[in-house]
């Protein structure tokens, strides 16, 4: 019998070496000395290039440090040597999902748990794998398998909680984010992730809580947690203590650009704008690519009418982030107020291609595409108003069918929506409409009601605030809605009348009586509209209207309503022109005793508001005076409407200068009374 090989002397002494290389680089390692650790690994594999727990302890190192490529070369090199080593195959998985490399990653940690089916971190490892690759229904059931071996396994329940976040699964991500502070009560941020399922449940109170419980349990402070209890803060309306704990946040982490983002809204709700600003600026200066924040300031320069500046932060926005759907709606919105119509519509398409339910483009552009007389486009976008936020009126609850533009006997119910001027603008299509369905009922409002009857008698009126008995009527439309069907081309406009609205002849001459007790002509104005979104561009002091007027050949009349006590002190303060009150007829209340007094004066100037459908509709002579960029009822660059043959219009030549406007109208009123008394 031959007796067995000699192993030699030095590969014996070589081994022990290592052995004890291997115990005294794992101390370091443990004890958070990575780097004589790392020179200790080195130097095993300087003695045995293939020793296979240096290998793959040195890339546990690696990957600890983030040298992610390296730890792949050598986890890949140990499971040459070991291909069937799930720890090794679970640590390889980690680095290369660290590295995006997520297939790849996936693949290693299916063959651990392949290898050792009780694995339960290549079970949770590969369950973030799967979230990260969306494929979120395979994760949950990766982290249940990881639960089931561990079933007091705080991070799975929470990630499980955030991939149920994913699938917008909220009620059941509360459940796991529950579990996960369960197993772990002291976790910051268990609390924090809960706190951010509570608010996206709406239960704003316990999101605050859970927000308070996460500052609570972090050591250092938590900025994310400061961050978000703000943004509930503004959603329960405390906004001072939002802001104070974005502050707060701030404080915590001076470069938190999210924070400095969060807290311009809540400055820009408070008002102060200067503020916002300022705030949105620092949010900017920590990130060049935040395309939020860019978005928001130019929301802000919006306000403040600075068209300009907000165009060039909606135009970052969308540099950033060219499909930011709402800044391109803005920027379309800007440059309509720029004047510059068509650039405005091509940014309302790009934001509706993008987007083809983004109900504030298609809004918007109806109004461009109208201004520009692009009818049957425009009657077609018009439609989205009653989607849009803005748009205050309701749709008619009924089950009785739409009209569909047929000529027809049975009995229509055009019913109202928006305001009195709308009424009477679409009001202008009833007798049209009266030839094709003779049996036409109109619901209205009520102001308008006496006016409207003795104008159309064939036509029976509602009460805008009554609900007409569907047992009344067989199709429906709204009033605006007449213009798809009426006017879809310059050609239709020449079937407009004058007039079509009558007033009370005997209160007319009344009124007429009462006012005319000197020579001179009766001029009525208007100079207020108290629209929230657009009246301030349409306004003008009255002491400035006033100017253009010869009070030696001119008597005001008011048509204006509401409190003008102001603006009549500021015009006795600056001119000697007859200004009269004619105490009767209540301006707003009383609409057919205001068709009256308007009827009762020589012309009508007046601002974009009520007054001047009223008395376009009655014929009246009347002067519109029109802000750089009007109503798309006025259409573009016309003297003369088309809705209202006799009223003429005249127009800033740039935002906010009524001087020439007010100096080409002097003009005509000059002539207009000198006509008149030569008379």
């Amino acid at each position: 019998m031959s007796n067995p090989p000699n192993i030699p002397k030095e590969v014996l002494e070589n081994i022990g070496q290592i052995d004890t290389l291997v115990q005294e680089g794992t101390a370091h390692h443990h004890q958070g000395d990575l780097i004589r650790a790392k020179k200790i690994y080195e130097k095993i594999l300087s003695i045995e290039p293939n020793h296979f727990d240096a290998l793959q302890l040195l890339a546990i190192l690696l990957a600890q440090t983030k040298n992610y490529l390296e730890a792949v070369e050598l986890f890949s090199k140990a499971l040459k040597i070991n291909p069937k080593h799930p720890r090794t195959l679970n640590n390889l998985g980690i680095a290369l999902k660290e590295l995006k490399r997520l297939e790849e990653a996936l693949a290693n940690f299916d063959q651990a748990v392949a290898l050792d089916p009780d694995y339960i971190d290549a079970y949770y490892n590969r369950g973030n794998t799967l979230r990260a690759l969306n494929l979120f229904d395979e994760a949950l059931i990766s982290y249940d398998q990881a639960i089931a071996l561990s079933p007091k396994l705080a991070m799975a329940y929470k990630n499980r909680a955030n991939t149920l976040k994913d699938l917008n699964r909220f009620d059941e991500a509360l459940i796991s984010y529950d579990q996960a502070i369960t197993f772990n009560p002291d976790s910051a941020d268990n609390y924090y992730y809960r706190g951010n399922i509570l608010f996206e449940l709406k239960k704003f109170d316990k999101a605050l809580a859970s927000f308070d419980q996460a500052i609570l349990f972090s050591k250092e402070g938590y900025a994310e947690a400061s961050c978000n209890r703000g943004i509930v803060l503004k959603e329960l309306k405390r906004p001072a203590e939002a802001l104070a704990s974005y502050d707060q946040a701030i404080a915590i982490n001076p470069n938190f650009a999210s924070a400095f983002y969060n807290r311009g809204n809540i400055l820009q709700a408070l008002k102060k704008t200067a503020e916002a600003l300022a705030s949105y600026d620092q949010a900017i200066a920590i990130n060049p690519n935040f395309a939020s924040a860019f978005y928001n300031r130019g929301g802000v320069m919006m306000k403040l009418k600075r068209f300009d500046e907000a165009l060039t932060n909606f135009d970052q926005a969308i540099t950033i982030s060219p499909d930011y759907v709402d800044a391109l709606s803005n920027r379309g919105i800007v440059l309509r107020e720029l004047g510059q119509i068509d650039d405005a519509i091509d940014s309302f398409n790009q934001a509706i291609s993008i987007n083809p339910d983004h109900i504030e483009s298609h809004w918007s552009s109806a109004h461009c595409n109208l201004m520009k007389g692009n009818f049957s486009v425009g009657w077609q976008l018009y439609e989205w108003r009653w989607l849009d936020r803005s748009f205050e009126s309701k749709l008619l609850k009924t089950k009785k069918p739409a009209w569909d533009y047929q000529k027809t006997d049975r009995r229509l119910l055009i019913w109202e929506e928006q305001g009195v001027g709308d009424q009477v603008f679409f009001g202008s299509l009833l007798l049209e409409l009266l030839e094709i369905t003779p049996n036409l009922l109109v619901k209205i409002d009520n102001r308008l009601t006496p006016i409207f009857k003795r104008s159309f008698p064939k036509i029976k009126f509602y009460p805008h605030d009554e609900d007409v008995p569907e047992s009344d009527y067989d199709i429906h439309l709204p009033i605006g809605a007449l213009g798809k069907y009426f006017r879809n081309s310059n050609s239709d406009f020449l079937k407009t009348k004058n007039n079509f609205l009558i007033s009370d002849e005997v209160q007319t001459q009344k009124i007429r009586q009462d006012l005319f007790t000197t020579k001179k002509l009766l001029c009525g104005v208007s100079w207020r509209s108290n629209n929230s979104e657009t009246g301030a561009a349409r306004t003008i002091p009255l002491e400035k209207l006033a100017t253009i007027f010869d009070p030696e050949k001119i008597s005001l009349i008011n048509l204006q309503y509401d409190n003008i006590k102001q603006d009549i002190n500021a015009l006795k303060s600056s001119t000697n022109i007859d200004f009269v009150q004619y105490q009767p007829v209540d301006n707003f209340l009383n609409l057919d005793g205001f068709a009256s007094l308007i009827d009762a004066c020589d012309f009508i100037v007046t601002v974009d508001n009520s007054t001047i459908h009223i008395s376009s509709a009655l014929g009246k002579k009347s002067f519109l005076l029109l802000p750089y960029v009007a109503d798309w009822r006025w259409l573009l660059d016309l003297q003369q409407s088309p809705w209202y043959p006799s009223l003429k219009i005249y127009r800033q030549k740039e935002i906010n200068d009524w001087d020439s406007a007010l100096e080409n109208l002097k003009t005509d009123i000059e002539n207009t009374t000198t006509n008149k008394f030569k008379s």
